[in-house]
């Protein structure tokens, strides 16, 4: 069994099944999630930016103080629906605290945009969910927050006394400008809010706001990260590892996310180095990861370095051509100019493999940074063509 949030000492997880968004065929899998903190827990957390934001979004960005927990649904993302959405997600919150006869809840939704929740069967699912709490496992809490995923999301790392574990969900709408979908993640070490805020800003920045599917930012995006203190508290000379393990389950989801891009069939990973600046190197691979033609290339396994060259150039941050390197895996393909190399041999790389690695070399310092991207294929417009039906 793959372990995700579940499985850290101080967690319990419940599923239910509310059938909330309505479809000609119903779902197979639950659709409400509650994680329970066997006490009181400090938590850290990171919201969307963009200017429309969800009610779940807006009602747990009040919430101060230690939590007991998450509340979540899928189907229905409760976005775009006024003062209706605003008290349709503290009742959420209130009813999984009065079922579970614990403190304050954080709110998450996920789904179509503009309908106002079933409160009915939410009500259902929840109360179905705290009847079920500390039964569901492993991939189990990351099936009910799925949309047009395709597999559960999960990760899970042991440190020097404490674990990380987490799920998350996201296919599409993924763009970073903080997370790009739901991520739930849980220590069982106690650590204080101050170190947990440093530690999640850190880790989401390399992981989370280093992806990108199609260039579409969410209403409901966030991360939340729960620290349960079960197992102690964390020590100072222990912080640096707690953020690594962190920031390896971040890398870990979110490489899972961008390889369950809606449609995809390949994954680019984007290496800038040797920038003059880290936001330079950001910039470079931004631009390349969000371009529709080098995303359609990798579909058609074609060798278009143009189309990357080209990206690279429009980020904008003075680059100099005649300094630019591009490699392809092991295939150097332009050197200020087109390398000598066989497009056959590039093309059969790029057809016999999932994951596709470029590397753009500025020559320019000593910076560097890595992003993540999809390719961009038939199925990602019929899968959102299709997607309120």
């Amino acid at each position: 069994m793959k372990k995700g949030i579940a499985e850290v000492p101080g967690i319990l997880c419940g599923v239910g099944f509310g059938g909330i968004k309505k479809t000609e065929k119903e779902l197979d899998r639950p659709d409400v999630l509650l994680v329970v903190t066997e006490r009181p827990a400090e938590f850290a957390a990171v919201f969307t930016t963009n200017d429309v934001q969800a009610a779940p979004i807006k009602v747990s960005k009040e919430i101060k103080g230690k939590i007991s927990g998450i509340v979540a649904n899928s189907g229905n993302a409760n976005a775009c629906t006024g003062e209706r959405g605003i008290a349709d997600a503290v009742e959420m919150s209130k009813l999984a605290s009065q079922l579970t006869g614990k403190g304050k809840f954080l709110v998450a939704s996920t789904g179509v945009i503009g309908e106002p929740l079933p409160m009915d069967r939410v009500r259902k699912g929840i109360a179905e969910a705290v009847s079920n709490l500390g039964k569901a496992k492993g991939e189990e809490p990351a099936r009910a927050i799925m949309t047009t995923d395709t597999f559960p999301k999960v990760a899970f790392r042991e440190g020097s006394g404490f674990v990380i574990g987490g799920i998350a969900k996201g296919a599409g709408m993924i763009d970073p400008a903080m997370a790009t979908m739901l991520a739930f993640v849980a220590t069982d070490v106690s650590v204080d809010r101050e170190l947990l805020n440093e530690a999640l800003k850190e880790s989401v920045d390399v992981s989370f706001n280093a992806i990108t599917v199609d260039g579409d930012m969410s209403t409901n995006d966030c991360v939340f990260l729960l620290s349960t203190g079960r197992s102690g508290k964390l020590e100072e000379e222990q912080f640096e590892e707690f953020k690594s393990l962190l920031t390896e389950v971040m890398k870990d989801l979110a490489y899972q996310i961008v390889s369950d891009g809606e449609g995809a069939t390949k994954v680019l990973r984007i290496k800038v180095t040797r920038a003059r600046t880290g936001e330079q190197a950001r910039a470079v691979a931004r631009k390349v990861a969000l371009s529709p033609l080098v995303k359609t290339a990798l579909f058609g396994c074609d060798p278009n370095w143009g189309r990357i060259v080209a990206a690279a150039g429009a980020a904008g941050t003075g680059i100099e051509e005649e300094k630019l390197e591009l490699y392809m895996g092991d295939f150097l393909l332009f050197k200020g100019g087109r390398a000598d190399f066989s497009e056959e041999e590039v093309h059969r790389y790029m057809t016999e493999n999932r994951e596709i690695e470029v590397e753009l070399r500025l020559n320019l310092g000593t910076a560097s940074f890595e992003y993540l991207t999809c390719d961009l294929t038939y199925d990602y417009v019929k899968i959102n063509a299709e997607y309120r039906t």
